[in-house]
């Protein structure tokens, strides 16, 4: 049973964004959290949002509460996947679109309100993306294809050759740590599909648009991630190759085999 803590909800209003993100279990995870926290609250403004927060091992973030209005703090078991605290955190929310954040990202001035104002002129778009900076300001080269079927045989990870994108516009799928999801897209095709694991984010990219959505990329919405590089094959281990190779497994089966 998760156990929330919240604070300053006395009446209930419409939100614009919800942000969900899921806390890491290392040391630094709480200093961690709180940068980000601090970067939403400091940018979201005038957007009304909430944020929720799932917490996998007992790292005190609940006492965060008290230095960020409305945060909501979901206690989950430890050992609970981050895609699965994910989805429990998106059925907990109330805005008209979904903010999927990385726990070791930095949010921008102005990022959500460019992306919100990008969402809202386009309604044919279901999941958007900004630009992503690595920790030394130089943007990531976050762009990718959908890869075909001997590129995820033969791959650790589908995620090679990503594009630098210079100009908005639409795009396949994004790497990266921030994915704001519209609510009428999570209403039709449902939560993240757990049994995906690292190729999660891939797979909804995909089947928004076997829906028909489109996807999006805001250049002029920038966030900067801490650690873009854990998106590289290379950086797979052996001790996890064999929980990727069964998570491309059903990537495939859904994708080819349907």
């Amino acid at each position: 049973m998760a156990a929330h803590s919240q604070m300053n909800r006395p009446f209930e209003i419409e939100l614009d964004l919800s942000v969900c993100v899921v806390a890491g279990v290392s040391a630094q995870a709480t200093k961690m959290l709180q940068g980000l926290l601090a970067s939403i609250y400091e940018s979201a403004y005038p957007i009304a949002f909430e944020v929720l927060v799932a917490e996998r091992a007992e790292m005190g973030i609940s006492a965060l509460v008290d230095d960020f209005s409305g945060l909501l703090v979901a206690r989950l078991a430890e050992g609970t996947s981050p895609v699965t605290a994910v989805n429990h955190l998106m059925r907990l929310t109330r805005g008209r679109y979904l903010a999927v954040l990385d726990a070791d990202v930095l949010i921008r001035p102005n990022c959500f309100m460019r992306l919100l104002e990008f969402m809202d002129e386009n309604p044919e778009v279901g999941v958007v993306g900004p630009r992503i900076l690595d920790a030394y300001g130089s943007t990531v080269a976050s762009g990718a294809v959908f890869p075909s079927l001997l590129e995820v045989a033969g791959l650790p990870l589908p995620r090679q050759n990503p594009r630098l994108l210079i100009t908005t516009g639409e795009v396949d799928w994004l790497l990266g740590g921030v994915h704001l999801l519209r609510r009428e897209l999570i209403e039709e095709i449902g939560l993240f599909d757990e049994a995906c694991g690292d190729l999660a984010e891939l797979d909804y990219y995909w089947r928004a648009k076997q829906k028909g959505w489109h996807s999006g990329y805001v250049f002029e919405a920038v966030a900067l991630h801490a650690n873009p590089a854990r998106y590289h094959p290379e950086m797979v281990t052996a001790e996890n190759r064999l929980g990727i190779v069964k998570e491309m497994a059903n990537f495939l089966r859904k994708r080819w085999f349907s």
